[in-house]
């Protein structure tokens, strides 16, 4: 015997697949829009706060704006010393476009820092991260290793290690800064 097919199954807003399927849309409707609206304003990840050389202490956040090339060394370290001429020339060259270097010296006394850094004339401001925690929240042990933080306190770019030169920085970062 040939039977009639059945009519099809009319769907109604009480139909439970739509219901849960409402239910999700409004979900991810709702999880981007808390994504769109999030605050950035707050500290980051890679924030510190760290003595400079004067006494004065010295945070990431207050170069919030800018690109901060943030630079861990130690006097001690061959590579290190071979990069700070560059680091210097290139911090010269563009601190005024949006740009600085933060060095992060590694362990080391004050005395040992400011002989150092006086001595050959370097200028970029130098944080002193005596117990090495700022370097252990960056996940890193190398020296010399740096980090580019954006304007908005997030990582552009790495050097994990890795020994920069102008040209690394000319190539990596120039492209990056205002006009």
């Amino acid at each position: 015997m040939i039977s009639a097919a059945e009519p099809p199954r009319r769907v109604t807003w009480s139909d439970p697949r739509v219901v849960l399927a409402l239910g999700a849309a409004l979900i991810l409707a709702a999880l981007a829009l808390l994504y769109v609206t999030r605050d950035s304003s707050g500290p980051s990840p890679h924030d510190f706060t760290l003595p400079g050389m004067n006494g004065d202490t010295m945070s990431l956040a207050d170069y919030r704006g800018r690109y901060v090339l943030v630079n861990f060394w130690a006097t001690w370290c061959p590579p290190c010393r071979d990069e700070m001429p560059d680091l210097q020339a290139y911090y010269t060259a563009y601190r005024d476009r949006g740009f600085t270097l933060l060095a992060v010296n590694e362990a080391e006394d004050l005395a040992t820092v400011r002989r150092f850094v006086e001595g050959f004339g370097f200028t970029f401001p130098v944080a002193l991260d005596t117990t090495g925690a700022v370097m252990t929240q960056y996940g890193t042990e190398s020296l010399p290793t740096s980090f580019l933080i954006g304007p908005d306190g997030r990582l552009v770019k790495s050097w994990v290690p890795g020994r920069l030169n102008r040209a690394t920085l000319e190539r990596d970062i120039t492209p990056l800064l205002k006009g």
